[in-house]
């Protein structure tokens, strides 16, 4: 099917086009333009009365699936039932394509096992009802053997595009020392002093044979051709390690001056939206906002939180920290790019996928329509029931829900 968006601002990499219009032909972005546009009798019109049309969302990492099927500790819900919830709200905060960031750690059971990861690989294979495009970020805990072993039965899947290199080992990275790795595991999984005791016990065990397990986990992903990304750098000195090593993507860098280092090493440097959200860093790290005005951030992630991503992108402009093409590129292109799939989505250019957004401002960004491969797989609607800002343009003719 063929059809038309019209009167929009469009966000293109390189400039903001007013009174742009878009055509759509099947799954693709046709022919782009700005002021009159191609009228024919059997093409619909749409007439989108000057909203923005943003590339859909490309966002490498977010745990929040974790929250959905472990809502408490000790609570676990269906995988299934969990990604049909995760697509609807990823999809009203207008991210089209997804690499959930799960994570392979020494876990028997619960969200964090071998035994999860695998069944929800196997319910995105399965599922024909989810709008957004659904992949996996693994993220390989290499303070464990676990998580090591439970990669390598991943390792070929169609779903599996990124692994990442966790070392959440007290005294360094995320945690500088032992009582903020208590204080977080506490937290998030509810574990006794005991069991945390135990924890500590194993990964001080394991910590002499982690270099051999990076090696094993970026040696595994160049004979899948997957990417690997480092994760909560804290100097220039571990920075050049992942860079011999070959890695070309840095998320959450922790000091200002591993981030620079990344940036400079030609990694692409991811932080949160969150951090970004809220000005500063959950953890006491790294503000996002001063690594962004440094120029040491190529991509910002949801992180924990989806509905983080389009109101930071307006709050950077706002700011005059970027301009808009600058600025949606961190949540759309930049990503797409370091995980290799900028040659499909990310941008809104001719012959790429037709994953876009419509979203207008008030005044904070509201998700109004997501398209997603050209079909319409999102609306939001007033109690009227009428589509906002969307009309009609030929008789007789709609825009298929799936």
């Amino acid at each position: 099917m063929r059809f038309l968006l019209a009167n929009a601002t469009i966000v293109l990499p390189d400039r903001v086009v007013e009174k742009g219009w878009v055509v759509i032909d099947q799954d693709r972005i046709g022919s782009i333009g700005c002021g009159a546009y191609p009228q024919t009798p059997t093409m619909p019109h749409f007439d989108l009365d000057g909203a923005y049309l943003l590339p859909g969302l490309v966002d490498l990492h977010c745990d929040a699936i974790e929250k959905l099927v472990q809502p408490r500790p000790g609570v676990e819900i269906e995988a299934g039932i969990a990604l049909h919830a995760a697509d609807r709200l990823l999809l009203g905060c207008g991210v089209t394509c997804q690499l959930h960031a799960l994570s392979l750690d020494d876990a028997e059971f619960g969200v964090r096992s071998d035994r999860f990861m695998h069944d929800f690989l196997h319910r995105l294979s399965m599922d024909r009802h989810c709008g957004a495009r659904h992949l996996v970020h693994a993220r390989v805990e290499v303070s464990s053997q676990r998580g090591l072993e439970a990669l390598k039965t991943m390792l070929g899947h169609p779903f599996l595009r990124l692994i990442s290199i966790m070392d959440h080992s007290p005294g360094q990275g995320q945690y500088v020392n032992e009582q903020m790795f208590r204080a977080y595991v506490a937290q998030t999984s509810g574990r006794s002093d005991a069991e945390i005791d135990e924890i500590l016990v194993r990964k001080r065990a394991a910590q002499a044979d982690i270099p051999r397990r990076i090696r094993q986990v970026v040696e595994l992903a160049a004979r899948h051709n997957l990417p690997v990304a480092s994760h909560d750098d804290d100097t220039p000195a571990k920075v050049a390690q992942w860079v011999e090593y070959g890695l070309r993507i840095a998320e959450f860098p922790t000091t200002m001056d591993a981030a620079q280092a990344a940036h400079a090493a030609g990694m692409a440097v991811g932080m949160g939206a969150p951090n970004v959200l809220r000005g500063k860093s959950s953890g006491g790290n790294l503000s996002a906002i001063t690594a962004i005005e440094a120029g040491a951030v190529d991509w910002l992630c949801a992180d924990y939180y989806p509905a983080s991503l389009l109101p930071v992108i307006f709050r950077l402009v706002d700011r005059g920290t970027l301009d808009l093409p600058a600025a949606v590129a961190l949540i759309s292109r930049n990503p797409a790019r370091a995980a290799g799939l900028d040659h499909l989505i990310g941008s809104i250019r001719p012959g790429l996928l037709a994953d876009l957004i419509v979203v207008q401002r008030v005044p904070d960004p509201v998700v109004h329509h997501v398209f997603v491969g050209g079909r319409l797989v999102y609306t939001w609607t007033e109690q009227s029931g009428t589509l906002p800002f969307i009309h009609q343009r030929a008789a007789g003719e709609s825009l298929p829900l799936r």
